[in-house]
């Protein structure tokens, strides 16, 4: 799989030709090209795909900012921060998540929080093709083909279709996570005493 023949299946949804490469002359490759990195980080930041996920120890800067204990440095290929944590916390950071935000300190970007020694889960910008998961190609071409397809065809409708189609995939891959995913179940401590007491 390559960026060419992600664009040929998106071509395909819309019923117009194929292109020998992204960087054809003519006017389906221009316009696939034109949209497909916009579209990849699009699709990638929509959901915590597991082939993007990356999990790093963060670097502090000197400086902090009003409000926070530490900034870290943001990670260069991070498109979006999903968890900030320690290792103390690594196990909870779903059920009680750490809060943080997003700040330019210096002219670089920063994660702010009160976390000491914090690690972050993110989605990374993901460009190799051959990593992408099946789904996310299945959303990622109808994506693409949702914003190709006016231009193309002129036909609104069948742009509007696509990207119902990829929001689709989106919820498809949520539904196979929660499959893949084990947790035990967790009561409340009162109702828990209350109930195996």
């Amino acid at each position: 799989m390559n960026s060419t023949e992600i664009c040929n299946m998106a071509l395909s949804y819309i019923g117009h030709g194929r292109i020998n490469s992204i960087d054809d002359m003519s006017e389906e490759a221009r316009k696939c090209k034109v949209h497909y990195d916009h579209d990849r980080r699009r699709m990638l930041t929509a959901y915590p795909w597991g082939f993007a996920k990356r999990v790093e120890k963060l670097a502090a800067f000197p400086e902090a900012v009003p409000g926070w204990d530490v900034v870290y440095a943001y990670p260069a290929e991070c498109l979006s921060v999903l968890y900030v944590y320690n290792k103390e916390s690594a196990r909870k950071k779903e059920t009680e998540p750490e809060d943080y935000e997003i700040v330019t300190l210096g002219g670089n970007k920063g994660i702010a929080t009160d976390v000491q020694e914090a690690w972050a889960e993110y989605t990374e910008d993901v460009k190799d093709p051959v990593n992408f998961s099946e789904e996310f190609v299945e959303g990622l071409t109808h994506l693409l083909a949702s914003s190709i397809a006016t231009g193309i065809t002129g036909n609104a409708t069948i742009a509007a279709q696509h990207m119902q189609l990829a929001q689709q995939s989106i919820m498809t891959a949520r539904y196979y996570s929660v499959l893949e995913k084990a947790h035990r179940m967790q009561y409340p401590n009162k109702y828990a005493n209350e109930r195996f007491t």
